[in-house]
């Protein structure tokens, strides 16, 4: 009997624990930076751990695994030296102020400055609406105001309300809306949308600066799903990856090119993002969205109510679905599962 009730206590303690995981709103106030290219104004302090994520300094913090980027885990990737990587997601950070939602998003090196293609996605809870096929454009006359041919797919329940697109040539950029409506251009030109930057410095990293007039305005006291895809890009869209690598074009896909066009996924482990990436159908007509992969796993779920660590769930290894709690701090096994 005197065990059974020192089970309850502690039972009834954790939990009191996870109920108040300090989800205060506002307290993830985010901070403003110098969209320049140069990441020292990103003062967050990353996870240790690989598949982690914190929030710190006011940043959202994912720290990826290196060595991820395998597309449906036989992707290779182009012959031609300056193609070599680029693709491996090394860090997702974001923030926001009362103007502008700031993105920092870190791979490794390219084997050429302007090789990666970064496609993101954001999902606001509880929004109506969405675009589930990720600005796919047309394949037959791709155009990167109206797309970037990725073939990339999300589940109804990650619909986007925006997708963004930046092409490491010259540091261009596009967003959105959830019809596929152009919202922004980064081209560097006089027609470029007031306010939107994109940046880089280095070969590794870019910014990203996003007036939040633009998509519908602050985050604050909200949760987002956001989708970090990369792949390369041709010409601004998305570069094929065929059956074979050649000079130009990656390897490992589908005859039929139906599968996406990027090799690393932000938000889940190696094993989900291959099984979601290498989820297409390969006897589907070519561009037809039908066929293209779902993803419904590999996604950062960032909720700006609160401050606190957390990883994701690693079936198999923690346990059947155990997991950190976000923001309570406290292991709990079976509570979160992705």
């Amino acid at each position: 009997m005197k065990r059974k009730v020192h089970f309850l206590f502690y039972m009834f303690a954790a939990m009191s624990i996870i109920f108040m995981d300090q989800r205060v709103a506002g307290a993830f106030t985010g901070h403003p930076i110098k969209v320049d290219g140069a990441t020292n104004d990103w003062t967050g302090i990353a996870p240790a751990e690989p598949n982690t994520w914190t929030i710190s300094n006011g940043e959202y913090i994912w720290e990826d695994a290196k060595g991820d980027d395998t597309g449906n885990g036989k992707y290779a990737y182009p012959l031609n030296k300056a193609l070599k990587g680029g693709c491996d997601i090394r860090e997702v950070r974001l923030t926001y102020d009362d103007k502008n939602l700031y993105l920092m998003i870190k791979c490794d090196r390219p084997g050429e400055f302007w090789t990666p293609l970064r496609i993101v996605g954001i999902h606001k809870e509880g929004a109506a609406g969405g675009m589930t096929v990720l600005a796919q454009g047309d394949v037959n006359e791709p155009n990167f105001d109206k797309g970037v041919c990725a073939n990339l797919k999300v589940s109804p329940e990650l619909a986007c309300q925006y997708v963004i697109a930046i092409s490491s040539s010259a540091y261009k950029g596009r967003i959105w809306d959830e019809k596929g409506g152009l919202v922004a251009r980064k081209e560097g030109d006089k027609k470029d949308t007031p306010g939107f930057k994109v940046e880089g410095t280095n070969w590794n990293s870019v910014e990203v600066g996003i007036p939040l007039e633009l998509i519908g305005g602050s985050p604050a006291g909200q949760v987002w799903d956001v989708i970090v895809a990369v792949g390369q890009q041709d010409f601004d869209v998305a570069r094929k990856i065929d059956v074979d690598a050649s000079e130009w074009n990656g390897g490992g896909g589908a005859p039929n090119n139906s599968n996406p066009y990027v090799y690393d996924l932000a938000g889940a482990d190696k094993e989900t993002q291959e099984k979601e990436i290498g989820s297409y159908n390969p006897n589907a007509p070519f561009g037809l969205p039908d066929g293209f992969a779902v993803i419904e796993k590999s996604f950062l779920k960032i909720d700006f109510r609160y401050e606190g660590p957390g990883k994701l769930s690693r079936r198999g290894e923690d346990g059947e679905g155990a997991g950190f709690l976000p923001g309570a701090g406290v292991f709990f096994p079976a509570l979160l599962s992705r």
